[in-house]
């Protein structure tokens, strides 16, 4: 008898792939993503779903909006203030007791909300930044989703092929010992391999189910993972080194954010010292009080000048001195560490780039060494350990470089995330 060795990509959807015998897994699937649709799914149009379904996202989307509200506030600090009075002093019937009053308020001088004013700015710059940070957050968890599936996805095809093989050679050691030319040895030997692998196979598809639900409930879709990709989700910064670190340390969300909470914080310093300095109001009253004998108002312009004094203050100051040593050192920080992580994917990318390429011929090589293998096991040269340790090797290498394929698309994303350039 002569085995033949086939490799080839699994299709998910035969015997082998994904569970198709049990009804009541594709069932209880269809039923836990809503029936959602399939589409073909790239990285970028799951995260147009992702953006859509998520709702830890939409939980960010609604603090950045706070966040903008808190800009808002800050413009208005000069805006007039108007206050309504109204009340009698005997709830009797017909009684004439009634008082009402108007008041409005505009600061004219007051530093105090000089200084909220200037708070918007960079409370804005912060809203910008949080919003980058809440996609950058989404971006890293649609990847990971998709990256399961994928793995999941691989690691069925090679053991697909590593079954497919072993079960070839466990009928011809079956066929060999009923014709005298084998050993009940060499068929224990494929069978329990064979049953290893079938055990693996079990547990891939139970985490391709388990991956395939994290990545429905994150976008909305039904995954299909025959179309699952991630090769649009990033690519190598067109720009050197140097550059890249460079504007890395410059414009980082973490260093951005940083670098306006300086801003943020020395204001804060400025508002305790503000709380020494006068103001001045203008008012504009009018109303009539309670139980007065006509229904004459009395109406009222003037100015009001406010000098505070007080021992609070000194102690404020000291604790806004040290947070705004806090934040300037948290600054520096960031920048340190923004740079530490651009040169390290840089580097980690380059490496992953060579490993891929080492890796796929690593898989070439596997693959001429299990085929022969089998023709000189066939030819008494081989035993049937070393056909099983090809078969192994096979499946080892395939499942290596799906692996090392995704850490270098992860590394080019953090990249992408990282640059202030590839920020929408």
């Amino acid at each position: 008898m002569k085995a033949t060795l086939r490799i080839r990509p699994v299709d998910l959807q035969r015997k082998g792939g994904l569970p198709s015998a049990p009804v009541g897994w594709a069932v209880a699937l269809l039923l836990a993503v809503g029936m959602s649709p399939v589409q073909a799914q790239s990285f970028r149009e799951s995260m147009r779903a992702a953006e859509r379904a998520d709702a830890q996202f939409a939980a960010a989307l609604a603090a950045v909006s706070n966040r903008k509200v808190q800009v808002q506030e800050a413009k208005a600090a000069f805006y007039p203030s108007a206050s309504v009075s109204y009340g009698r002093s005997d709830l009797s019937a017909g009684s004439a007791g009634a008082g009402y009053g108007l008041t409005v308020t505009q600061p004219l001088l007051n530093y105090d909300r000089y200084l909220t004013l200037q708070q918007a700015d960079p409370t804005a710059v912060l809203a910008l930044v949080e919003e980058r940070q809440a996609r950058a957050e989404l971006s890293l968890r649609v990847f990971k989703a998709m990256a399961e599936i994928i793995r999941s996805r691989e690691g069925i095809r090679a053991l697909e092929v590593q079954i497919e093989g072993l079960d070839t050679q466990v009928k011809r050691a079956r066929r060999m010992r009923e014709l005298g030319q084998g050993t009940i040895t060499e068929v224990s030997d494929f069978e329990v391999r064979l049953a290893v692998a079938e055990a693996n196979m079990i547990n891939q598809r139970s985490a391709l189910e388990a991956a395939q639900r994290t990545f429905s409930l994150l976008t909305g879709l039904r995954s299909d993972p025959q179309q699952i990709s991630v090769v649009d989700a990033a690519e190598a910064p067109a720009v050197g080194e140097a550059e890249f670190v460079a504007r890395v340390r410059d414009g980082a969300n973490s260093v951005v954010s940083s670098r306006q909470s300086i801003r943020l914080q020395e204001i804060a310093v400025k508002r305790v010292r503000a709380d020494f300095v006068p103001q001045l109001t203008a008012v504009a009253s009018t109303g009539r009080a309670a139980g007065s004998a006509n229904n004459s108002s009395d109406t009222r312009v003037g100015i009001t000048f406010n000098a505070p004094l007080g021992a609070s203050q000194w102690y404020g100051n000291q604790k806004a001195a040290t947070e705004l040593l806090r934040a300037q050192e948290s600054f520096r920080f960031a920048q340190e560490s923004a740079t530490s992580d651009a040169l390290r994917l840089l580097r980690s990318a380059a490496a992953l780039t060579s490993e891929v390429a080492i890796r796929k011929r690593a898989v070439d090589s596997a693959r001429l060494a299990l085929e022969g293998n089998i023709k000189s096991y066939q030819g008494g040269v081989k035993s049937n350990i070393d056909v099983v340790t090809s078969y192994q090797n096979l499946t080892d290498t395939e499942v290596a470089l799906a692996n090392s394929e995704i850490l270098r698309v992860e590394a080019l994303l953090n990249l992408k995330l990282l640059d202030p350039a590839s920020a929408p």
